[in-house]
């Protein structure tokens, strides 16, 4: 999918004006910024859920044959609902009889098992720990064989060791279909974990400062944001990025910090 020169205000201010971005298809684009750039905006734009001024979101179908899945901050589980129901839940009321390219309710125990949470499926979200809210949150996501992903800073709110274990998790599940995902984050770290592309905004209106590819590396950096005044990188994290394209991300998100 892409945005193509988007006007998008909010509350009086222009977010992004003659924005554009398109995503590669099968991939994990990380897009990164400061709080309230317009990271979610563009979200709830990439849904459907919000229309740009001017522009266009080209998908590569209409948005009622599209599927579209979300993953948020919380998990958004449904209270009176068993963890297996809350998976099922997403295939309709025919899921015994699902459509042509949709999961199967086989397919949603495997995904929870793959999960680790075959143990718990009929438990409520209220017996479940927060991390293991999360996971049913991500693995009913993926039965709805999504074509596209969109994450809203899904694991924010974890431990450390709970967020390793589901970004791990994440990039299993999405391993099975490659569904192209847009996965908004403050975490250098998970970005260049789990990132196939990683985009930084900046400025106002939002603007690409920072544009790399794991296959391509670096291929963009805004001019704007070529300064020596930038803080110096933190130690390399061995993701499938060059060190150099570490250091620069960790170098233009501290200068923006």
């Amino acid at each position: 999918m892409q945005f193509v020169n988007i006007k998008l205000t909010f509350g009086g201010k222009t977010v992004f004006q003659d924005f554009s971005l398109q995503l590669g298809e099968g991939n994990i684009t990380c897009l990164m910024g400061a709080s309230g750039i317009g990271k979610t905006s563009l979200l709830r734009c990439a849904a459907g859920l919000e229309k740009p001024e001017q522009g266009r979101v080209i998908r590569n179908s209409s948005i009622n044959k599209h599927r579209i899945s979300c993953v948020f901050q919380e998990p958004r589980l449904l209270p009176g609902k068993t963890v297996l129901e809350n998976v099922l839940w997403v295939l309709g009321p025919n899921s015994a009889k699902p459509a042509k390219n949709s999961c199967t309710p086989d397919k949603v125990m495997e995904l929870l098992r793959e999960a680790g949470l075959a143990a718990a499926i009929h438990h409520y979200p209220h017996q479940l720990s927060g991390g293991m809210r999360q996971r049913v949150s991500l693995v009913r996501a993926f039965a709805a064989s999504p074509d596209l992903l969109l994450m809203d800073e899904p694991f924010q709110s974890l431990d450390p060791a709970a967020r390793l274990n589901m970004q791990q998790l994440l990039l299993k599940l999405w391993e099975m279909d490659k569904p192209t995902v847009l996965l908004v984050t403050h975490d250098c770290e998970e970005a260049l974990r789990l990132g196939s592309r990683i985009v930084l905004l900046a400025g106002s209106p939002a603007s690409i400062a920072l544009d790399i590819h794991e296959a391509h590396h670096l291929i963009q950096v805004s001019e704007e944001y070529q300064t020596s005044n930038m803080r110096p990188a933190e130690t390399s994290l061995g993701s499938a990025f060059n060190e150099a394209d570490q250091q620069l991300l960790k170098q233009l998100i501290g200068a923006e910090t």
